[in-house]
């Protein structure tokens, strides 16, 4: 499929035909199911669940869909252990892995300009956000940008198709143990503010922080969003060394990932992972 463009003149006059309703419908439906959570109550129990569904699909996000998926920042060499990763990413409801980096890597081949689908400065911050998913024009995924998968991933030939299939278990799962509770809080909660971190690393990211690296676009850093996210908010370290698994450069910009990856390197899970040049390191001072 053919890597998909989107400009200005789409933004404010969008057609409810050219909304892609098969991801706008479940979108709204969990958002709503959040409400349910005035009836059912809320307990330690489920809002403990939330909390830790949160903090495993946000590792996932960030872990495998970006880091290792869109940017090959590192390697799991292990399999099984990639599957784990897949279904983690995947469980957050972002749609399959090949989408989700295929866009990605658009984004960076043409961040801020008027080919990129979720620039603020191009289409809005809201649009930025959310509303760029759920529009036709972001319905397809270019498998020519994702010409290193299939010798890197070729599990995911088998399994990506099935990538609805995480997030259903993941709600089964909710349900069975609390019920209607479960599904609101531990599993709708928890789903909501995943979707809502990660789609501020599009919008917000791009708007609000500081920049150290003179990059071509508007990244930026920012140190809640990079808590919330498990090191994402370092937005324009990022962006100006993309292929960097290290997000935050000193001790005090906190990467939780990248904490975590450099654990399961030392006990041998993942390989290859790259770090940002000296200098990028040296600008920050002692790091």
């Amino acid at each position: 499929m053919n890597a998909p463009m989107v400009h200005n003149a789409v933004i404010g006059r969008v057609h409810p035909r050219e909304l892609s309703w098969n991801f706008v419908i479940p979108f709204v439906i969990v958002h709503l199911g959040c409400f349910a959570a005035i009836w059912t109550g809320v307990s330690i129990e489920t809002l403990s669940a939330a909390a830790v569904l949160y903090a495993l699909r946000m590792f996932g996000i960030t872990a495998g869909y970006h880091r290792l998926y869109s940017h090959r920042s590192y390697y799991i060499p292990n399999k099984a252990l990639r599957v784990v990763m897949w279904f983690l990413a995947t469980s957050s409801a972002q749609r399959h892995v090949r989408w989700w980096a295929s866009h990605h890597r658009h984004h960076h081949r043409h961040s801020d300009t008027e080919h990129d689908l979720h620039a603020p400065v191009q289409v809005g911050t809201l649009w930025a956000h959310m509303g760029w998913q759920y529009h036709q024009t972001a319905a397809d995924w270019d498998d020519e940008s994702l010409f290193d998968f299939d010798t890197a991933f070729p599990e995911l030939r088998t399994i990506d198709r099935f990538a609805w299939v995480s997030p259903l278990a993941v709600l089964a799962v909710c349900s069975f143990l609390w019920g209607a509770e479960g599904a609101a809080v531990a599993f709708c909660w928890s789903t909501v503010a995943n979707w809502h971190v990660t789609f501020t690393i599009n919008s917000l990211n791009h708007v609000w922080g500081t920049r150290k690296f003179d990059t071509t676009d508007t990244s930026k850093n920012n140190f809640l969003l990079a808590l919330l996210s498990f090191g994402e908010g370092w937005h324009n370290n990022h962006h100006a060394y993309q292929t960097s698994c290290r997000q935050g450069h000193t001790w005090w910009q906190i990467d939780i990932t990248w904490m975590i990856l450099k654990v399961g390197e030392r006990l041998g899970l993942v390989t290859r992972m790259r770090s940002p040049p000296k200098r990028a390191l040296a600008a920050w001072g002692k790091s």
